[in-house]
């Protein structure tokens, strides 16, 4: 019997795990579906190291399952009723890095990556496995310290929380009496830490080349019309009817928990121009590309190119968009709604920016010989 776990090369340096089983003569190749992506940055290696360690935790479960059934039925009914009394005192349950790929097979919304790189920061707080009912409120509480050890602004309870979503599923699949995260709190940062373009900013921007046409594009797309990154990316000529200037689009990230996530919004004259440099079919990409991650790289050239010290992601752009419509005498209620959000209190966090932006243009009147 043997059970190897084995690599498959795919398109773009990316690599797919499976496992070679030799089973009492029968042999046959069972896909993980956990695919390692090329290693163009410090995350996705990370990324990769916790998916490899799922994927030999997996080899590991599946050596176990077969040999559990392979002697169970040999063992004395004595020791069968020894173990079921052991389980029932409180034996590890199934290791927490295993449910978690279920979990993340199951996920609907579009930003898985932020809930595999949560399971990548809980792997680096607890390199080992991690039975489920070992999880309890002083680790979770721990677990949390550690995010906001590492990471800034939301960040760590956005984490955290995708990491609390799981330990939901947990209950929900009768692995957890109740979920141990609960009753922790989670402070709220309301103020903007993304950066935000100024206009300034912004025509430099404009006026420096950049090595991905279509990185460029999608980015001032979204300073113009405030779209996230899943939704440019999944973005179609059948969602814009030029005549009339209107984009329509279901957002993925809040669609089947919003009371709003259909999002109406009047193109510019910049949206369009940045639209009608290629066209096609109704139902293809307006925007044809690479990766996020590779594409926060040609960013971050793009902006050190043209001379801004500013750390700029793509979410920057949504950011300069509602601040710029905001600064320019939109009421906060229709800013919410040009946002997508579904109230006003998301797009709260934006008047103390334009409150300083009037102060320095007040401040910046000259002097007066008085």
């Amino acid at each position: 019997m043997g059970i190897l776990l084995c690599k498959r090369k795919l398109k773009n340096g990316r690599i797919s795990l499976y496992l070679d089983c030799n089973v009492e003569g029968k042999r046959y190749k069972e896909n993980l579906g956990i695919t390692l992506e090329a290693p163009v940055s410090k995350e996705i290696r990370q990324a990769n190291c916790a998916k490899l360690q799922l994927a030999k935790l997996l080899r590991a479960q599946r050596e176990i399952d077969y040999l559990h059934n392979h002697y169970w039925s040999k063992l004395p009914p004595l020791f069968h009723s020894q173990v079921r009394e052991d389980e029932t005192a409180g034996e590890p349950l199934p290791d927490f890095f295993l449910v978690s790929i279920g979990y993340l097979n199951i996920y609907q919304p579009k930003d898985s990556r932020m809930v595999q790189a949560a399971f990548s920061y809980l792997r680096q707080f607890h390199p080992a496995s991690l039975p489920v009912n070992h999880i309890t409120h002083s680790f979770c509480t721990r677990f949390f310290r550690f995010l906001q050890e590492r990471l800034h602004g939301n960040t760590p309870v956005n984490y955290f929380k995708k990491f609390k979503m799981c330990l939901d599923y947990c209950v929900e699949e009768n692995l957890l009496p109740s979920n141990p995260a609960k009753g922790i709190r989670l402070p709220q940062y309301n103020d903007v830490t993304k950066q935000i373009l100024s206009p300034k900013e912004l025509v430099k921007l404009t006026l420096t080349p950049c090595r991905n046409p279509e990185v460029k594009r999608a980015f001032l797309f979204s300073c113009q019309s405030g779209l996230r990154w899943c939704d440019i990316q999944e973005l179609c000529y059948k969602n814009i009817d030029f005549a009339q200037r209107h984009l329509m689009l279901v957002q993925k990230k809040v669609a089947g928990h919003s009371q709003k996530p259909v999002l109406h919004i009047y193109l510019n004259e910049n949206a369009m121009k940045l639209l009608q440099e290629s066209q096609g079919t109704p139902d293809d990409f307006i925007f044809h590309l690479p990766s996020h991650s590779y594409s926060l790289r040609i960013i971050n050239e793009w902006t050190r190119r043209a001379g801004l010290r500013k750390h700029i992601s793509f979410h920057c752009a949504r950011h300069t968009f509602i601040t710029s419509i905001m600064a320019r005498g939109a009421s906060i209620k229709t800013a919410a709604s040009l946002a997508g959000h579904s109230s006003t209190r998301h797009t709260e966090k934006y008047i103390h920016i334009i409150d300083q932006q009037k102060q320095q243009a007040v401040e910046s009147l000259p002097n007066l010989p008085l």
